[in-house]
């Protein structure tokens, strides 16, 4: 049930809040809506976050069909997962409202190439926290540790994301060392 939903999220695992979409379903046979959760959600003293429908404006207005959201061009998971799979590191931009940010999980720092005009640090794609762009090369990133470094370029193939930076970007290798997770952003 409803409340029985609710019970679960609060006393068995323990959730302080819920963040859901504003056509968001829950309970037996999807008798719950998002009114039913702030409702549910006070009286377990959870907060309550409905997020808003977020509409692709690059969505031909011509091809809309009005009863239906993700023909009237509703931005999802599902675009931005085939805006990545084509490449299409600009839509992606536009689809999230930011730019797309690839979290690595660096497992072993060995896989640090160091010459003295550059750096390439590369990461094996099984350690990747979040879908990557398709392989191939790209420019206009910035790696994240501690500051923001410029990447000459990054290129994803089908093992390794590799990352070719200016040698002085990496200012303090030790310190780069003790990062267990890196964040690449990708520009347009």
């Amino acid at each position: 049930t409803k409340q029985q939903h609710l019970e679960k999220l609060s006393k068995e695992l323990g959730a302080h809040g819920v963040v859901v979409g504003e056509n968001y379903r829950f309970g037996y046979k999807a008798s719950g809506d998002a009114s039913d959760l702030v409702r549910l959600c006070e009286e377990y003293g959870m907060g309550t976050y409905i997020i808003r429908f977020v509409m692709d404006k690059n969505q031909d207005p011509r091809n809309i069909d009005s009863s239906d959201l993700k023909e009237r061009g509703q931005v999802s998971s599902t675009r931005v997962c085939h805006a990545l799979a084509e490449g299409d590191i600009k839509y992606v931009s536009e689809l999230l409202g930011r730019h797309h940010c690839l979290i690595v999980m660096v497992k072993d720092h060995k896989e640090i190439f160091m010459t003295s005009s550059n750096c390439r640090v590369s990461a094996r794609k099984s350690g990747l926290l979040n879908l990557p762009p398709k392989d191939g090369l790209y420019e206009n990133c910035s790696l994240f540790f501690g500051d923001e470094n410029p990447v000459r370029r990054v290129f994803i193939d089908s093992v390794h994301v590799h990352l070719d930076m200016d040698a002085p970007y990496l200012y303090n290798y030790d310190k780069f060392q003790d990062f267990e997770f890196l964040g690449i952003e990708f520009g347009e």
